[in-house]
């Protein structure tokens, strides 16, 4: 059988999370002889291309070799990730929803309107509605009730992160915030005032080079925040990027990590940094399954002063930091241990025997 999948979505997606997505699915399938996979696309990064290397029914190929496999193709199916793919129109299409129309960021109305209409195509279109996680199955049967007899639970291995060495976490570190040790923020822009006065009162209570670092999902975002900072005390000290330039080394470097304005979409990047043993702080009125609040620390981040506090007891307190990140590190052994769910394959052959 020949399975291909489209490396790409129509939604702004940080290429980091697609990549990692598509990851989970060759380590799932990777023991299954009776499967090729093809992944198409036209510029892969060269550690993805190493990857793929490593499994020898793994082939990577560009859009216009694909639509030549497909002709010859007898047995073939298509997953995508959120996208209109014209080229498989005649496979059986999967759909492997990574976030919801209306959790993207800076879109007008009339961009989420036809957000909205792809959406409800491709759901319409699919053979079956792929989730990886309860946090991803729970957001998607709440949002689409009618579709909940395509939904279907897929058993993914939590993919073990690359090991870097100490010179490639420093080199991280001297790109981001010239060496020194940072908070890493994913937070709404309306937060980002707020979030500086916090910091400027942990900076005030000890002299400390310590970085506060922010990822927003659009470049507009990033512009309006560095508009904001200007005339802030402390701004040496504040980074500002694009989640789409995201790299893993920043998980890894990072002295902790504050999750304000996440959606299930971002969950590789939680799991991610528990295996690089980095301490999670969340803020409570994230709508988070129950089962994932064991995974840091949850509080509310509006209260006054509550991070700024954070920010000083995981700055002064190394035996705390250890021991939060150790519980996030259990959290996602015990979670692995009990998750359950078909495997990808199986899934895939049940779907086409209906």
């Amino acid at each position: 059988m020949l399975l291909f999948i489209a490396a790409k979505s129509d939604f702004a997606l940080p290429k980091s999370i697609v990549f990692a997505s598509i990851k989970d699915m060759l380590q799932s399938c990777a023991h299954n002889k009776d499967i090729a996979f093809i992944v198409v696309g036209e510029h892969f990064e060269p550690d993805f291309i190493e990857y793929c290397s490593a499994f020898d029914e793994v082939s990577i190929r560009s859009t216009q070799e694909a639509v030549e496999l497909v002709k010859q193709a007898h047995n073939a199916a298509v997953i995508h990730f959120g996208a209109t793919i014209k080229w498989a129109k005649s496979l059986p299409q999967y759909f492997f929803p990574l976030v919801l129309p209306n959790e993207l960021a800076g879109n007008s109305f009339i961009k989420r309107v036809l957000n909205n209409r792809k959406f409800n195509k491709w759901l319409q279109n699919s053979s079956s509605i792929f989730s990886a996680n309860d946090w991803s199955l729970s957001t998607l049967e709440l949002a689409y009730p009618e579709y909940s007899s395509k939904i279907q639970s897929v058993l993914l291995p939590t993919i073990t992160t690359a090991v870097f060495e100490w010179q490639e976490l420093s080199a991280a570190k001297e790109g981001l915030t010239q060496g020194n040790n940072y908070f890493l923020a994913f937070a709404p822009l309306e937060r980002f005032t707020a979030i500086l006065k916090e910091f400027s009162i942990f900076k005030k209570w000890q002299l400390t080079t310590m970085h506060l670092v922010f990822v927003f999902d659009t470049q507009k975002q990033v512009d309006t925040a560095l508009v904001l900072l200007k005339g802030y005390k402390f701004k040496e000290d504040i980074s500002i990027y694009l989640a789409g330039d995201l790299c893993i080394e920043w998980l890894a470097a990072t002295y902790a990590i504050l999750w304000e304005d996440i959606h299930f979409a971002k969950s590789v990047w939680i799991e991610y940094a528990i295996q690089y043993d980095v301490p999670l702080l969340f803020e409570n009125k994230i709508a988070l399954p129950e089962n994932w609040l064991k995974a840091g620390e949850v509080f509310s981040f509006t209260e006054k002063q509550a991070l700024s506090n954070h920010f000083k007891l995981y700055y002064k307190d190394e035996v705390y930091r250890q021991a939060r990140a150790r519980m996030g590190k259990e959290w996602l052994e015990n979670r692995n241990e009990k998750r359950s769910g078909l495997e990808l394959f199986n899934n895939i052959v049940l779907s086409l025997n209906k």
